[in-house]
């Protein structure tokens, strides 16, 4: 009797199992509460593994986005999620990683890679001068853990390959520019460094919850840089003993 018992359990729950990864995506989202700035466009598959033909978030298109449930979180009861998104993208955007929710740390990203042009970046930041860029912008994130107002833990690198700038003086080709960036109880840490033939620089950073920031940079000219540049370098006052011109900035934004 036990055993007939044990066994309709575990048919129940298998049963139950094979029914909930079957429903299709889209009868999922159509039951879903609308999400302010949130656009979804051509799902298929299932909840479990599928995809959304076309992804917006705030008016920016994310292009396709590929998801894949993983099973074995779900029997310590986590959730966890593995995504590519960005083929398509008008902005060119490319990314994968895993995404998840523990009981214990929380919102949590693991493994995360997205790509940018350098060029589209720019197009959405202020700029005191017309300035053009070129490149690609990759962000690592190797494991972040989300705590408002920015993550608990977190640790990646921020590579800006080939980069060069364009300015109505001259023009830099900066070579690749590293940036190594911790996070601890939303203290974001930023350390960075490139080096060329033209010109060689480093720079930190530091955020603080409250929006605060602290940042501290050096450059020193290359002996291939730009004599249209050099001439202009009088505006910026004397280097120091290293040859290096230094800049300190601290706000809140």
């Amino acid at each position: 009797m036990k055993r007939g018992i044990v066994y309709s359990l575990i048919f129940i729950v298998f049963f139950s199992i094979s029914l909930i990864s079957s429903i299709p995506a889209s009868f999922v989202l159509g039951y879903l509460p609308p999400v302010r700035g949130l656009a979804i466009e051509g799902p298929s598959g299932t909840i479990w593994q599928g995809s959304a033909h076309k992804i917006s978030w705030q008016g920016q298109d994310l292009g396709e986005v590929n998801w894949d449930v993983q099973w074995m979180p779900l029997l310590t009861g986590n959730a966890e999620v593995m995504l590519r998104f960005g083929r398509g993208s008008e902005m060119n955007l490319r990314g994968k990683g895993r995404v998840g929710y523990s009981l214990s740390r929380g919102a949590y990203v693991e493994n995360l890679v997205a790509s940018l042009p350098a060029k589209y970046i720019a197009s959405k930041i202020p700029m005191p001068l017309p300035i053009d860029v070129e490149g690609q912008v990759e962000l690592n994130v190797a494991q972040a853990v989300y705590q408002a107002p920015w993550c608990a833990t977190g640790a990646g690198t921020l590579v800006w390959s080939s980069a060069k700038v364009g300015t109505p003086i001259g023009g830099l080709d900066l070579g690749p520019v590293i940036t190594d960036i911790q996070c601890e109880n939303s203290l974001l840490l930023a350390k960075g460094s490139q080096q060329s033939e033209q010109v060689s620089a480093a720079f930190s950073a530091e955020v603080s919850p409250n929006r605060q920031y602290v940042t501290s940079a050096w450059f020193k000219p290359g002996a291939a840089f730009p004599a249209s540049m050099k001439s202009q370098l009088s505006w910026l006052g004397n280097p120091n003993a290293q040859g290096q011109y230094q800049f300190d900035y601290k706000g809140r934004f």
